[in-house]
């Protein structure tokens, strides 16, 4: 079931197959009608030192002498906030709601941005650095409590946001469910709101232990990882996920979680980060680590794992976009020459961070000619633009999803962990790399043609 729900966010045909009603796309169509005129992402950081557990209003305003909300979020401490706007001209607010009547009063600190030059959005993209500095105080003279007294916040619709980085995580929140990953899916704007963005931790943060950030793919969710998380030796790493809906485009997606782990190393100035992906949390994963790198010029990603990712794409994501009654955001840019999927072969990743390319090989798919793991082909998950610059190959006669709960991918990838971790220099490291066993990353396994292609293969 769990392969069917991951093979349904990227196979029309499989809707046909798993007889999923009209209501599918009936929910899509309106979800993305609540959104079909938000063009661009504005982000940045509420930046205050806490003194109790108070939560922050973050508002943005229309440029029309301030009195209109166009929407807003609430925050349970300093982190990011995001918006999805459309073209227009804005201010960004934000105060610190003391005694939490979703109003602001005399005395509650504030910070704003936008005064005196409003922030201007006039095409598609991501405008950052829209930070709010709380360090001023409300005099009670400005309020305007004839505005106020329209209880504005408690009837708007607030956005989603990117709900925090670094927050401790229960996986058996619903949140982290199926359920929910589905909705993702389906209904991307309605669980962005609802929901939000996220990266998450499952322990508080420690110096002294190498972050591990797994991300998953199209139809999933944190439970996916459970098996790696339970595994992991949590001695010497510490796993954070990100939780993010699954049908948004992909771009969004992806420098959402660059932002993400740009405001935690900002936080905890780590020197290293691990980053593994499954399915199309590959793709969303490349995209942030090329913009990291190359855009925001850091450079402590030190390893990339990768898990039955698509990366040539979807075909059939194209006939997804050209029959669908209504189209998933993340399906265009699963088609295999979308100028995403172009974009992620533009600039190669650098040679600091290893790529090891994990394939699955078993399922076998009716619904497609060429070769497949029950959802993703061969030939998308050894595209040579992407295979050409991997480091290792790894082969596992497994189908999409049981490949995450693999004994071998367990074992491989921990290895592969302890080995890159082992190459970083020691003093980065302190203490918790003593007594590692110096054994080394594994040869990948020796795999025949037969086995992979049903078939010897000439070489």
């Amino acid at each position: 079931m769990e392969n069917r729900k991951i093979v349904a966010g990227l196979l029309l045909c499989i809707w046909m197959t798993m007889g999923l009603s009209g209501c599918m796309f009936m929910r899509l169509s309106e979800d993305l009608k609540q959104a079909e005129s938000k063009v661009a992402l504005i982000r940045g950081r509420v930046v205050y030192t806490p003194t109790d557990d108070a939560p922050v209003l973050v508002m943005l305003f229309t440029n029309d002498g301030g009195k209109d909300i166009a929407d807003f979020t609430v925050m349970a401490g300093p982190g990011l906030y995001a918006f999805m706007v459309p073209r227009g001209t804005y201010y960004v607010a934000a105060f610190i709601d003391q005694n939490r009547n979703m109003r602001p009063d005399g005395g509650e600190t504030y910070g704003l941005y936008g005064a005196p030059d409003p922030v201007t959005v006039d095409e598609a993209g991501t405008i950052k650095g829209l930070d709010l500095v709380l360090d001023r105080h409300i005099s009670e003279a400005d309020i305007d409590a004839d505005f106020w007294s329209r209880k504005i916040l408690e009837e708007s619709s607030a956005s989603a946001y990117i709900r925090g980085a670094g927050l401790l995580a229960d996986l058996d929140h619903p949140y982290f469910s199926p359920q929910y990953a589905e909705k993702g899916l389906w209904q991307p704007y309605a669980t962005l709101k609802e929901v939000g963005i996220g990266l998450f931790f499952l322990e508080e943060y420690d110096p002294d232990k190498i972050p591990v950030l797994f991300v998953y793919g199209a139809s999933g969710h944190a439970r996916n990882w459970r098996i790696l998380f339970e595994n992991i030796d949590r001695d010497r790493f510490q796993p954070w996920f990100f939780n993010y809906p699954s049908g948004l485009d992909l771009n969004f997606i992806g420098n959402s979680l660059n932002g993400a782990m740009d405001w935690l190393h900002e936080q905890y100035d780590f020197d290293a980060l691990f980053i593994v992906a499954h399915s199309m949390g590959g793709l969303v994963s490349r995209y942030a680590i090329l913009n990291n790198v190359y855009k925001d010029h850091h450079d402590y990603i030190k390893l990339y794992i990768t898990i039955s990712t698509p990366w040539g794409g979807h075909r059939a994501a194209a006939k997804g976009v050209r029959y669908a009654p209504a189209v998933v955001p993340s399906w265009r840019d699963m088609v295999p020459d979308s100028d995403f999927i172009a974009d992620l072969y533009s600039r190669e990743l650098p040679d600091a961070i290893p790529h090891y390319l994990f394939f699955s090989y078993s399922g076998r798919s009716g619904m497609m000619d060429e070769n497949n793991d029950g959802a993703v082909t061969l030939e998308s998950q050894l595209d040579y633009r992407v295979q050409r610059q991997a480091r290792e190959l790894y082969g596992f006669d497994e189908d999409h999803v049981k490949v995450l709960h693999s004994e071998d991918v367990v074992a491989i990838f921990n290895a592969i962990l302890q080995a890159r971790a082992e190459e970083l220099p020691k003093h980065t490291l302190r203490k918790i790399f003593d007594g590692l066993t110096g054994k080394g990353v594994p040869a990948a396994p020796p795999t025949s043609s037969k086995e992979v292609f049903g078939c010897e293969v000439a070489h």
